[in-house]
Order: C-alpha cells, then sequence, then structure tokens
C-alpha cells in the first residue's frame, strides 16, 4: 500500500509538471547513526539507528493538500514508541481572504500556548499534531476567529480523547480605534477535553475545560502583553491524580530605542500539566505549552545545566538588557561593542497541606497555595555577553554564566555511582573568535570552561571550525570532563557540503549523556560513540 502511495504522488508531481497545474513544494531529511560500545563514558553497543521524513505539498490557487512520510529504524532510548513507517500527517486545506478550513493534520497555537500549542520537533520526539477539521475566519478586518475539533498524534496512533476549542484574537485598532497611535491587541480562547473515565479507584471528570485571555498593549518604544490562564481539575499522572484547578499567569514588557533595549517578564505556574491522556508522561501528548523565562543556550558546556519547565508549580522572572556602546567611542572603538545582559530565576510555588494529607496524595484536593509567596529557589542564572568587531575580518564574542541548579528537584544530569542529585553551582567562560581569512572562507574557534565542585566537576572544551567558500565545512571539538574520576574525552570531527537548498553533513565521535532541551522542553539522551549522517534539503 504505500509503495502505491509513493508511485501516485510521484506520478501526480510529473503530470503537474507537464501540465502547469499548481506546483509541488517540500523537503526532506534523512540520518544515520552508528553505536559502539565505549565503557569509559557508559556507552553501549546497539543496532544502527535511522530516521527520514518527506514532506510534499500541493498548491493550486486557494487549494493546498499535502503528505509527510516518516521512517524511524532501530530508534535510540527514549523514542521507542517511533519505530515504525508510514504517512502520519495528512491534510488538505482551502484558504481565501475570509475563511481557511482544514481536514486532516495540523498544528495550532492559541496566544502563548498556555491552553493549547501542537508542534513538531524531530530531535526532542515531539509530534503532537491534531487530526480533525479547523475552521478560521475572518469576518471583518480585525476580528479573527477558530474553531477546531480533533484528536492529538500519540506515535502511530491517535489519542483517546477528544479536543475541541474555540479562539479569538481582536485588534481593537482595527475595529474602533484607526486613529490611535497606540496599538491594544484582546485575546480569549476556550478549550475542553474529553477523555473516558478507565480508573477503577477514582470518579474522573470526563470533560477537562481550560480557559486562557490575553491583552497586549504597544505604545511608542513601549510592549506589554499578560496572559492568564485558568484549568479546572485534572487528577492525572503528573500530579498523582489529585483534584485542584490549575491556573496561570504570565507579564512580559519591553522597551527599545536605538542603541538601547531592555525586556521584562514574569510568571507563576500552578498545576497546569495538560495533555490528551492523563496517564501520559514524558514528552507524550501535551495538550499546552509553558514558556521559559532563561536565556536559551547553544554553546555546549552552557547546555549541561538545563532548566526544565515544572508546569505543576513554578514561579520565574527573567530581566534582558541589552546595550550598544556608540561608534567611535573610546569603549566602542571603530564599530561600537554590544552588550547583552540577562538575569532569571524560578522558584517553586508555596504549598501547603490540607487536612493532614500529603502534598500530592491522590484523590484528594492536594495542596493550598499563597499566591504571591515563593517556596525554594529550583534555577537562577547570570548571562553577560560581549560582541566586540575588531576590524573587518576579525569578532571576538564572550561569555560568562553563572548559574545554580537544584538537581534535587529539576534532575537533569545523570549520576556516577554512589552520588545523589544536589544543589549545583557553576561558572562558565566563554570565548568565540571569527576571523574572516578572505570572502566566504571563515576561521571560528570556542574555548569555553565549566567550573563548579558538583556533579561531574570541571570541563574544558575547545572547537575549530573552517568554513571554505561556497559550500565546505569542517570542524573539530573535544569536551574534556578533567573534573571526573575518570576524565573523560568528548572527541567529534565534522564536515559537510551545502549546495542550493541541501546540506549534507557526516559527523564521527562521542556525545556525553544527559538532557537535550529546546524551550524549556527536554528528553534525556544517552551517551554515544560512533557516526551520524545527515541530510537535509527542499525543492
Amino acid at each position: 500500500m504505500k509503495k502505491i502511495v509513493i508511485i501516485i504522488l510521484c506520478s501526480f508531481f510529473f503530470l503537474t509538471k507537464s501540465q502547469n497545474i499548481g506546483n509541488i513544494s517540500g523537503n526532506l531529511e534523512f540520518n544515520f547513526q552508528t553505536f559502539n560500545e565505549d565503557s569509559l563514558i557508559k556507552a553501549e553497543k546497539r543496532k544502527s539507528y535511522s530516521r527520514g521524513y518527506l514532506n510534499l505539498i500541493y498548491n493550486y490557487d486557494n487549494l493546498s493538500i499535502g503528505t509527510r512520510f516518516e521512517y524511524y529504524k532501530n530508534p535510540i532510548p527514549g523514542f521507542e514508541n517511533f519505530e515504525n513507517n508510514g504517512f502520519p500527517y495528512k491534510y488538505a486545506q482551502y484558504k481565501n481572504e475570509y475563511i481557511d478550513l482544514t481536514f486532516g493534520n495540523f498544528y495550532e497555537e492559541f496566544g502563548n500556548g498556555l491552553i493549547l500549542r501542537t508542534y513538531n520537533d524531530y530531535n526532542l520526539g515531539v509530534d503532537n499534531s491534531m487530526s480533525g477539521i479547523r475552521f478560521k475566519t475572518t469576518p471583518v478586518r480585525g476580528l479573527y476567529i477558530t474553531f477546531l475539533t480533533g484528536r492529538q498524534r500519540s506515535f502511530w496512533e491517535l489519542s483517546n480523547s477528544q479536543i475541541r476549542a474555540f479562539n479569538t484574537d481582536i485588534s481593537l485598532n482595527d475595529l474602533f480605534l484607526k486613529n490611535w497611535k497606540t496599538y491594544v491587541n484582546f485575546g480569549t480562547s476556550f478549550l475542553t477535553k474529553r477523555e473516558k473515565d478507565d480508573n477503577p479507584l477514582y470518579f474522573l471528570p470526563e470533560n477537562v475545560g481550560a480557559f486562557n485571555t490575553r491583552l497586549n498593549i504597544v505604545t511608542g518604544d513601549y510592549s506589554f502583553r499578560i496572559d492568564y490562564a485558568n484549568k479546572i481539575n485534572d487528577p492525572s499522572a503528573d500530579n498523582n491524580y489529585i483534584y485542584k484547578n490549575g491556573n496561570a499567569f504570565v507579564f512580559t514588557s519591553n522597551y527599545s530605542k536605538k542603541g538601547f533595549g531592555m525586556s521584562f517578564a514574569a510568571k507563576r505556574i500552578e498545576n497546569m500539566s495538560f495533555r490528551s491522556e492523563r496517564n501520559a508522561i514524558l514528552q507524550d501528548l501535551n495538550i499546552n505549552f509553558i514558556t521559559p523565562f532563561n536565556k536559551q543556550q547553544s554553546y555546549s558546556l552552557a547546555t549541561i545545566y538545563p532548566y526544565v519547565s515544572q508546569p505543576n508549580g513554578e514561579i520565574g522572572s527573567q530581566i534582558d538588557i541589552y546595550y550598544k556602546i556608540p561608534k567611535k567611542s573610546r569603549l566602542g572603538g571603530k564599530y561600537g561593542t554590544n552588550i547583552n545582559l540577562n538575569f532569571s530565576n524560578v522558584y517553586d510555588i508555596d504549598k501547603k497541606n490540607m487536612n493532614q494529607n500529603n502534598i500530592y496524595q491522590s484523590g484528594t484536593l492536594g495542596y493550598r497555595s499563597n499566591f504571591f509567596k515563593i517556596g525554594n529557589k529550583m534555577f537562577q542564572e547570570l548571562n553577560l555577553e560581549i560582541i566586540k568587531k575588531v576590524d573587518r575580518k576579525l569578532k571576538l564574542i564572550s561569555n560568562f554564566i553563572m548559574l545554580q541548579n537544584d538537581d534535587k528537584i529539576l534532575k537533569s544530569q545523570p549520576l556516577l555511582e554512589n552520588q545523589d542529585h544536589e544543589n549545583i553551582y557553576a561558572n562558565i567562560f566563554i570565548l568565540e573568535t571569527i576571523y574572516k581569512i578572505k570572502p566566504g572562507n571563515t576561521l571560528r574557534f570556542e574555548i569555553q570552561h565549566l567550573n563548579t565542585k558538583q556533579h561531574f566537576k570541571n570541563w574544558f572544551m575547545g572547537l575549530v571550525e573552517y568554513k571554505l567558500s561556497p559550500n565546505w565545512f569542517f570542524s573539530v571539538q573535544n569536551m574534556y570532563n578533567y573534573g571526573n574520576p575518570d576524565k573523560p574525552h568528548y572527541y567529534s570531527f565534522s564536515f559537510g557540503v551545502n549546495k542550493n537548498t541541501s546540506r549534507l553533513s557526516l559527523t564521527a565521535g562521542k556525545q556525553r549523556a544527559g538532557l537535550f532541551c529546546v524551550g524549556g522542553v527536554c528528553r534525556e539522551v544517552p551517551a554515544s560513540n560512533g557516526f551520524s549522517i545527515n541530510l537535509t534539503s527542499s525543492f
């Protein structure tokens, strides 16, 4: 059957090309990885892993039809349920100036995602797309309405619950305040999940509703946004089946002018885990998304102790300041100097026992909480980044990071033998040098050092990368955990080529065990030693 589908799609592709009726676009990705045993880093030998996908989209006038073929063979631990191949994503969409109607699979987000965000991230093993019907309409300019119903993807099946949702976004300026210089947008959303009660111990709600409202104001150099969400009691594996309502409050603000910018954000999240199936765990079947308020790191050592969002309870804030020292000043030099200061912290919420019960005793109301009172500190991070362009060829980027991670709660890293989770304090120093040898040919160096007295102790990392115009790139790096009694090295060698919209890369070396995180969503990745091939292309 799958071969027949592929043949039909290919035939359709050539037909459209020959007769010029519409067009077909798409993209593909293929990954292959081997695994060798390495006792020093606790890497296990196992079968080679391969993964790939192919997206095909046909567009004709207002009509769009698409499908995606996915392939998983011998996936790494944590991804086992994805092993299979097929067409899990397919849709037909009609869209004009006033309506947007989709049948099949789709991704959707209401506001900041406090009650609904579906998306796809292959590296995290996340795909919580909806399968059903979505209707969007813009009856008048400034009024945007969405209705949807469907079930979420659960690996190669669909969830056993039905989701129905409504969303509206209103631009008051487009509707009423056309001459205002202050822009005001308002939004509200409602979602309900219907799931059969099959628990033999408790009477569980079969309909769980959630509500979200938000207000965004932009005036001059300032912008403000307030989001509030509420969810009725939803006993689940995440909260140990307590009957307590959930709520979320998020505030963000920004100020910017030439050479200076500042943002401040704060949030309080309480019992806001929301899944299509109450027994789901890890990254499976999340309906909503909790926005992280900490800097998203990309440097290797800066990602060792990440923050994992805590939907059951967290209070956090973040301030981010950007300043450019003017050009031709004493400190700015010829090109100016960019300075970025970021500070974030996250606490647990205050929780008190009710009726002598444990806070998360199943079948109870759980706990009571003071909205304005904070609990124990879970995470804190200070980032200082300085970017200096010395001349037309040389650019320097330096980073200093000071963090605190309560690993007893976050459990962000694996442990050595006879080691317990503890409160981790770490300082990280990073220096990146970018040198343009000639147009299109760039040499990049990275030196990183992580200092801590806890967990695996100190790390050193070095990287050399060379980009050769117009297509080739090479890199060599080593992460050395010299504070670890075993003193492991994590060598890796990479090279690749870019051609038009295609990219092929090959990497050989070792990878440490730990959490891989994107936007506060994390998945545990085992240690590995081998080589990998990655191919991406679009057309």
